[in-house]
């Protein structure tokens, strides 16, 4: 009985994530705010986007998936033998903001003797700011995320944000 009671509260707990994760909510950045880029990041070859935690460009493989990072991406990717893409210091226009969640799910949850090994579910929250500039038209958004254990929803708060992109960018907000 007990077992059932798990494998009941572990579907709605699902369910309830399923939900959430559809619904729109209030975006945590204003999207009359804007993005101001304050020193050149360099796009690595054959990419089309540049990461960025704790202030520094690092590269995707180097990330830490539980701290909070951005991405700034472009419109294109880097072709071989081109010339670096760069973004070079300027200000961005926010046209809209976007906010989603992507479940992790992993098979070992459920156990071939039929019991239930419960595992909080792993979530990554991203928040989307598509840019526009007239200097800068290949930009095209600054992507935050973090990942978490458990259902309830927690996206990048801006403060968040801010740590992650240090001094290489800011959020000015009206």
């Amino acid at each position: 009985m007990q077992s059932v009671n798990l494998i009941i509260r572990t579907i709605l707990a699902a369910a309830g994530l399923s939900i959430a994760s559809s619904c729109a909510i209030t975006p945590s950045v204003d999207p009359a705010s804007v993005v101001q880029v304050n020193r050149i990041l360099e796009i690595p070859d054959r990419k089309a986007r540049v990461y960025i935690q704790n202030g520094k460009e690092t590269a995707k493989r180097d990330l830490d998936p539980w701290s909070i990072y951005c991405s700034v991406l472009m419109q294109d990717k880097h072709s071989s033998g081109k010339p670096k893409l760069i973004i070079s210091p300027g200000l961005f226009e926010i046209i809209k903001v976007r906010e989603q969640s992507e479940r992790l799910d992993f098979p070992g949850n459920f156990v071939a003797s039929r019991q239930l090994d419960y595992y909080p579910p792993i979530v990554i929250y991203r928040i989307e700011m598509r840019l526009k500039s007239t200097d800068q038209p290949g930009v095209r958004s600054l992507i935050c995320a973090k990942q978490v254990e458990g259902i309830v929803r927690q996206s990048p708060t801006l403060a968040e944000i801010g740590i992650a992109l240090g001094n290489a960018i800011e959020i000015k907000t009206p």
